[in-house]
């Protein structure tokens, strides 16, 4: 699972590559609008597009009906309950395509939120770190906790009911940042300086499945079990508003999908 991972990871950090110094923006958008012609590429494949077109006129002749017919509601019943039974099959008819397409949909989404979900962070806002202890916690006196392009801002207080540790930490310096817990160093935020690379915001010592669909966790072995960073949300301005990534992601990738759809003549 971890080699797939690395796989996809490295799979769109080669697609943002034309993208590495311009504004996050732009490599947002480029990948919306990919997976949008992408999406409704692979509908016109593997859904049935004679049936979907057949029954997309069925309904359109069914509502018509009940427009043609409202002052006689016993044709205007028979003509809805027509539509219905139309609306089923047809929700049928793409309900394969929707289930072949949503494991793609969902490795795009954990991406998109690993590179464009979290800002950079900030000296001037600290982020608070939480580690949870699979085994319990360590002795207050013997927990070990280390810092590289980091600083710590204490207290560190621990839950005892909950098995966590948390704190604070702000960036020291452009280097690349690490956690030491228990002897073991946990790479934190950007992993790299260019635009797309993955913001690491937690971290899992166990062999996950959900780090596939979440590649912003990165794994560890040994230490602690798991943690996560409090990266505060990134805003795109986007027709003068202040968008989370994914209403850039739904919108553009929408738009490019129903383009996709009308140049290509793909019933959806």
């Amino acid at each position: 699972m971890n080699m797939a991972g690395m796989l996809i990871s490295g799979f769109f950090d080669v697609l943002l590559v034309p993208f590495r110094t311009l504004p996050h923006f732009w490599g947002l958008l480029f990948i919306s609008l990919l997976s949008g012609l992408g999406m409704i590429t692979v509908f016109s494949f593997i859904s049935n597009q004679g049936k979907i077109s057949i029954l997309r006129r069925r309904m359109g002749g069914e509502m018509l009906g009940i427009l043609l017919h409202l002052s006689n509601p016993g044709i205007v019943v028979k003509f809805a309950g027509k539509l219905i039974w139309s609306n089923t099959v047809y929700l049928a008819y793409i309900l394969k395509p929707l289930i072949v397409l949503a494991i793609p949909y969902m490795l795009v989404w954990g991406q998109l939120d690993a590179r464009y979900g979290a800002a950079e962070m900030d000296k001037n806002d600290p982020v608070t770190v939480t580690v949870f202890f699979e085994d319990g916690l360590p002795a207050r006196d013997s927990l070990e906790i280390g810092v590289s392009g980091l600083e710590l801002i204490p207290p560190v207080l621990y839950i005892d009911t909950l098995d966590e540790v948390s704190f604070r930490i702000v960036p020291d310096g452009n280097s690349l940042r690490h956690l030491q817990i228990e002897g073991v160093s946990i790479q934190v935020a950007r992993t790299g300086s260019w635009n797309g690379c993955r913001i690491l915001r937690g971290f899992d010592s166990g062999s996950s499945f959900k780090r596939l669909f979440s590649p912003w966790i990165v794994r560890v072995n040994g230490g602690p079990g798991s943690g996560w960073y409090s990266l505060p949300d990134i805003r795109y301005g986007v027709f003068g508003g202040h968008w989370s990534w994914i209403a850039v992601f739904l919108l553009f990738s929408s738009l490019s999908a129903i383009a996709g759809a009308k140049i290509f003549k793909v019933k959806i």
